[in-house]
């Protein structure tokens, strides 16, 4: 008998690396999705961020506005609720295709 490998067993290792390439691959596009979507999410909050201190440092009026940050298309819009002689209600909405955020502040007068 010949030292070496036989055609089942080459079939079988073949077979072993495939799935274990294929479960790579698999980790691999919800590592790059989960990235993604985590860059998305900070960028919201700073989108968010800055439209409630652009609200507290005034004016202070309601809008709607669409920004776009590394391919991904956001729509933010701000609302200020100010009873008079109260502090305003500042609330800021940023909405993308995969998700929404909403930062809510008050500012004194």
């Amino acid at each position: 008998m010949k030292g070496g490998f036989s055609v089942v067993e080459a079939l079988v290792a073949l077979l072993l690396t495939a799935a274990a390439l294929a479960g790579l691959a698999a980790a691999a596009a919800t590592a790059t999705r989960q990235v993604r979507l985590a860059r998305d999410r900070v960028s919201a909050l700073e989108l968010a961020a800055a439209r409630v201190d652009a609200l507290r440092t005034g004016p202070r009026a309601s809008d709607t506005d669409e920004v776009e940050v590394a391919g991904t298309h956001f729509s933010r819009t701000g609302l200020v609720d100010q009873e008079r002689g109260g502090p305003a209600h500042l609330h800021v909405e940023v909405t993308w295709p995969d998700g929404h955020l909403i930062l809510e502040s008050e500012a004194f007068p």
